[in-house]
């Protein structure tokens, strides 16, 4: 029983009860069970270069990794799902005597539906107590209070072995042995300790002291990190070189080539560019509850957070289009035309519904666009991916097919074909008499005013896919003045896309020269 009601704090008096009691095994059990974990963190220490920890002021890691995910493909051929690839080169100084840190990561798409833009840059600095995000798309900066001492390095910490080493040393106190573990065939020692209410899990080989494998348990997500290729610097400093990362068994990102050293540059990398300017504070838009826009007579713009419907007045029925929805939303295309009547006043059906592409988050609605009896207007292309997200072949009746320019509803409606990088056929939709053109996945911002920055992904693809647009816009000579996307409820006006189409970011070179431009060389 003096197991469970063991507290360290009281252990001189505790064990001096037990043996009172006659009960030797409770104090030696503890004394066991507490050197166990210290004499695995000290041989463990040590391995790792036990004087350059223990006085470790600055560092620098350097690594280059392979992210690896699951996208959406650009070609209906492949299903709705393809496989992303990207390169990561990024950085991390750290002052502890300065309590600051600097992390940088040059973000290159190498596998994916992307168009000719393929770079984005992540600078995040913490000195202070204060964070802040630079920019160097827009050359802006932005305080931050998500960015702090744990966060500013989005998680590279907990890949690189060399700082768990240095936290089981410095939290020594807080650490369990739970037994042995087999890696490889070697026997390997097995810690565990609690930090923010995340659980962590450490295998230390018995025979070097290295860290072979770490696990990071968060509300039940668990990530494992297989540590390889122990380097060491003249500093005496031991680190892996080679790092897996994986969930469920699958490997989301390989860090290829890792260096550590023991000097950061000055203290400038700490400080935000001076000749940077503050970015525009802007105002989300709250689209919280569902809700009814008449963007002019006769179209209206239905939907709620991340999805929006547009139905067009066509006499005796609508014509919609938009049917992107994620399986546990609960405002879906059918309670969508049903606010829709209860706005109008009218009970008038939707005799067809346009489908713009394959991807299966924009089909996932078309179940509940069947059963209200529309017809499904689509390119041939798409017929495939329609059938597989319905689960069922299409009759004639049910579908009709379109084309590049084709107009229908007495010319009330056009579509044009726009390929990009997003889907290999992709249709959006202009009504000439209310000059609006409706589009999903090619532009859009959920701010009051402003526009979100390139530079990060998706939105540095979306700004090519605009630009795509426009390039076929002005091909076909229709005049657009209102601009709708599936996805915001937002609406833009000509001056306003032409505004979107100005932000861009500068090539990958210069990119690249701003990302290390106060770094000592």
């Amino acid at each position: 029983m003096c197991v469970y009601f063991f507290k360290k704090v009281l252990r001189e008096k505790f064990v001096k009860r037990c043996l009172i009691s006659g009960i030797a095994a409770c104090q030696s059990h503890f004394v066991v069970a507490d050197t166990v974990a210290s004499d695995i963190i000290e041989q463990a220490v040590s391995a790792y270069g036990a004087q350059a920890l223990s006085s470790l002021k600055q560092l620098k890691v350097e690594e280059e990794l392979y992210r690896y995910m699951q996208g959406q493909s650009g070609h209906a051929e492949e299903g709705p799902h393809g496989l992303v690839m990207h390169k990561y080169k990024q950085q991390l100084d750290i002052d502890f005597t300065l309590q600051a840190k600097a992390f940088k990561r040059s973000d290159q798409n190498l596998i994916g539906n992307y168009g000719y833009h393929s770079l984005v840059t992540v600078d995040r600095r913490f000195k202070e107590g204060k964070g802040v995000s630079i920019d160097h798309c827009m050359q802006t900066y932005q305080p931050s209070v998500r960015v702090d001492w744990d966060s500013v390095a989005l998680g590279m910490e907990q890949g690189i072995d060399t700082l768990t080493i240095k936290e089981l040393s410095d939290n020594s106190k807080r650490i369990n042995s739970v037994g042995s573990a087999y890696i490889q065939g070697d026997p390997h020692s097995v810690l565990q300790w609690k930090k923010s209410k995340v659980q962590k899990t450490a295998y230390i080989d018995k025979a070097t002291g290295l860290l072979s494998r770490l696990l990071i348990d968060s509300d039940g997500k668990v990530t494992r990190y297989d540590f390889l290729a122990h380097e060491q610097n003249t500093q005496g400093l031991k680190w892996a070189s080679e790092t897996i990362v994986s969930r469920k068994q699958t490997v989301v990102r390989h860090v290829t080539d890792r260096h550590i050293s023991l000097k950061t540059p000055d203290g400038s990398i700490f400080h935000k560019p001076k000749h940077y300017q503050p970015s525009i504070k802007d105002t989300f838009l709250d689209f919280a509850q569902p809700s009814v826009n008449e963007i002019v007579k006769g179209a209206f713009l239905v939907g709620q957070g991340w999805g929006f419907t547009l139905f067009v007045d066509i006499g005796a029925s609508y014509i919609s289009m938009g049917s992107w929805q994620m399986p546990d939303d609960t405002f879906t295309w059918k309670q969508r035309l049903a606010m829709l009547h209860q706005f109008t006043g009218n009970t008038k059906p939707v005799s067809q519904f346009i489908v713009t592409h394959h991807h299966d988050d924009h089909l996932m609605g078309l179940n509940e666009v069947m059963e209200h009896g529309a017809q499904l207007l689509l390119l041939a292309k798409h017929q495939q991916a329609v059938e597989a997200s319905l689960g069922l072949p299409l009759t004639p009746n049910q579908a009709g097919l379109l084309s590049h320019g084709l107009k229908f509803a007495d010319n009330k409606v056009q579509v044009f074909d726009v390929p990009s990088s997003h889907a290999d056929h992709n249709l959006v939709v202009y009504l000439p008499e209310q000059q609006i053109l409706f589009a999903e996945d090619m532009f859009g911002s959920s701010l009051k005013q402003g526009f979100h920055s390139p530079n990060s992904w998706p939105s540095r693809d979306v700004y090519y896919r605009a630009e795509v647009l426009n390039k076929h816009i002005k091909k076909a000579g229709v005049r657009v003045q209102h601009y709708v996307s599936s996805h915001h409820g937002r609406v833009f006006s000509d001056t306003e896309f032409m505004q979107f189409l100005r932000l861009t970011c500068p090539d990958n070179t210069n990119l690249l020269a701003r990302l290390y431009a106060n770094e000592s060389q």
